[in-house]
């Protein structure tokens, strides 16, 4: 029971750090480790809104809606990541993501 407790407040502590970083127009490199997707949060210039990318095994980086279940899942659940392990994400091997599905069955995974 303690355990839930601290794993809870520390989820919330990671989720305040990341929406913090993007409230404050930081580049943000963060994880949904749900579905092994490595996010970046790029703050828009002159007032624009900032742009989400995504990144999953076998696949390079692609633009994503910032109202996707993955950017919301990513913060809520995440935790912020390096910009190497980012930018190396597309070759790391996961549970959801072994190169075999298409770009079809992405789309009504998280889209």
């Amino acid at each position: 029971m303690i355990k839930d407790s601290i794993k809870r407040i520390l989820k919330r502590i990671r989720s305040d750090k990341i929406m913090n970083r993007i409230g404050s127009g930081k580049i943000v490199y963060f994880e949904n480790p749900l579905e092994d997707i490595a996010i970046k949060f790029v703050p828009g210039k002159s007032g624009k809104p900032g742009k989400y990318y995504a990144k999953h095994y076998g696949r390079n980086e692609y633009e994503i809606d910032f109202n996707s279940s993955c950017v919301v899942m990513g913060v809520m659940e995440g935790r912020q990541i390096s910009k190497t392990k980012y930018f190396n994400y597309h070759s790391i091997e996961s549970d959801h993501w072994n190169g075999s599905i298409s770009f079809s069955d992405y789309n009504q995974r998280c889209g």
